[in-house]
């Protein structure tokens, strides 16, 4: 029972140390995964695949399809053209396809 007493006071002041020390515990580090962005223009299929919720193999060939038939993508906006995708699509998901997806000069 003593030892038991003992054990706890310990962890009890192990744990409030940082506390009572004056300085502030320091956190723990998360790794945070900085990805570029995906360029529509320059893309492969592998690339586009899974890289963004709904767009499997067929949807990452359109896009590549659509981007060779047209001179390459001017806006994210276009997806909207693409068959399979739609505009409604492109409304829901604007804010995160910007995140993901980026456009360059062609």
């Amino acid at each position: 029972m003593k030892a038991r007493f003992i054990a706890i006071l310990l962890s009890l002041f192990v744990v409030s140390l940082p506390i009572h020390s004056g300085k502030a515990p320091i956190p723990e580090k998360k790794s945070i995964e900085v990805a570029s962005k995906i360029d529509l223009n320059k893309a492969d299929l592998g690339t586009l695949t899974g890289s963004f919720k709904g767009i499997g193999k067929k949807r990452a060939e359109a896009i590549i399809a659509y981007r060779e038939s047209h001179s390459g993508f001017k806006s994210i906006e276009e997806l909207a053209d693409i068959k399979g995708f739609g505009q409604r699509f492109v409304d829901t998901n604007r804010v995160k396809l910007n995140e993901v997806f980026m456009i360059s000069k062609v």
